[in-house]
């Protein structure tokens, strides 16, 4: 398998270096290829069996934002998740960084991609019953990331990171453990002269307030197939920090039915304090044009059961700006790296 993966990281470094112009000053983008060497984190008592290496091989491209420390572009991975019982793990996504240049031959890069996977050997009561991370085949993908970068010569660079990598179908079919990703990345890049992305500059109100609907579907149990809705509202406000970046800042309630989840047993009548949890958080979105990257941490300030779920939940979204006041999201939602929730809907904001 190592053998394998050399074999193909040399091909793609020779393509990407034959079919990729030189340096030009009107933009510094780049192709990279890297090889990573992790592991599978083990963070629940059911995946003990599927500690094993993971060996992936992933392709980057990515186009500088004009006038700005930011690239945005797509992401390629694929992955052998160390045994029969997961399989193998391919994933596309919109792609992400923001980079410094301390010294002219070196960069450091910091940044995070978000799209869809593919697990190929998902759970199966009868064929597959130790996978107890994943039960669906496809999947949402993420993945963060910290990138140094030197440069060998006039195009070339070479790279060394450290990457968190993430498949989740966000509990739409149970078992939803996930699987989490540590690894250490060695690549080579192409840079290349591209025409940056032209960016629309945001309005700078002090703080634009925002109502979101969304909604996700959570499925709890593998021996319980029932699966329910949940409706999200969402209420914030959003400050633009830079011409294509905001901070924003909102509380948000989940009218989750894992509060009165029991095991074939008929649910629990709803109700305010038995049915929902409210958070409060803070996040980056980082617009490109019509669409957009969101990343956001939150603490739940209630909960009908204090010992379900972290106290804090992390997200990562991808929006689409169909005008100045209305925006779609698509956004994954976790706690402590296992997916909660992915939650589709719109999001107002109001002049």
């Amino acid at each position: 398998m190592k053998k394998a993966f050399s074999i193909v990281f040399f091909h793609l470094l020779f393509i990407v270096s034959a079919f990729t112009q030189t340096i030009e000053t009107i933009g510094l983008g780049h192709h990279s290829v890297t090889f990573d060497r992790g592991f599978i984190i083990p963070h629940h008592e059911d995946m003990y069996h599927l500690y094993k290496p993971v060996h992936s091989l992933q392709y980057q491209y990515l186009i500088p934002i004009n006038n700005s420390s930011t690239r945005l572009g797509a992401l390629l991975y694929g992955a052998d998740l160390g045994s029969s019982i997961l399989g193998k793990g391919y994933a596309l996504g919109l792609n992400m960084e923001k980079y410094w240049r301390p010294t002219k031959k070196n960069e450091l890069s910091i940044g995070f991609a978000m799209g869809l996977g593919i697990v190929t050997n998902p759970y199966d009561v009868k064929t597959n019953a130790q996978n107890r991370a994943i039960g669906s085949m496809g999947n949402a993908f993420g993945q963060l990331y910290v990138v140094g970068s030197h440069t060998v010569s006039k195009s070339l660079c070479i790279n060394l990171g450290l990457r968190f990598s993430h498949f989740s179908n966000g509990a739409w079919k149970a078992p939803n453990l996930g699987i989490n990703i540590p690894s250490v990345s060695i690549g080579m890049s192409k840079k290349i002269g591209v025409p940056p992305i032209e960016q629309s500059e945001l309005k700078r109100e002090f703080w634009r307030p925002f109502a979101s609907l969304r909604l996700g579907r959570k499925s709890l149990d593998i021996d319980d197939s029932r699966a329910f809705w949940v409706p999200i509202i969402e209420l914030g406000a959003a400050r633009s920090i830079s011409k294509a970046a905001n901070l924003r800042m909102a509380i948000a309630t989940h009218a989750d039915p894992f509060y009165r989840f029991e095991k074939f047993e008929t649910m629990k009548p709803f109700s305010i304090s038995n049915g929902i949890d409210i958070g409060l958080s803070a996040g980056y979105h980082q617009y490109f044009g019509k669409w957009g990257m969101l990343f956001d941490l939150g603490w739940y300030l209630y909960k009908p059961n204090p010992g379900y779920k972290t106290p804090y939940f992390e997200a990562l979204g991808i929006t689409y700006s169909y005008n100045s006041n209305i925006m779609a999201m698509a956004r994954l939602k976790a706690n402590k790296t296992t997916a909660d929730l992915i939650e589709w809907g719109f999001v107002y904001s109001f002049n």
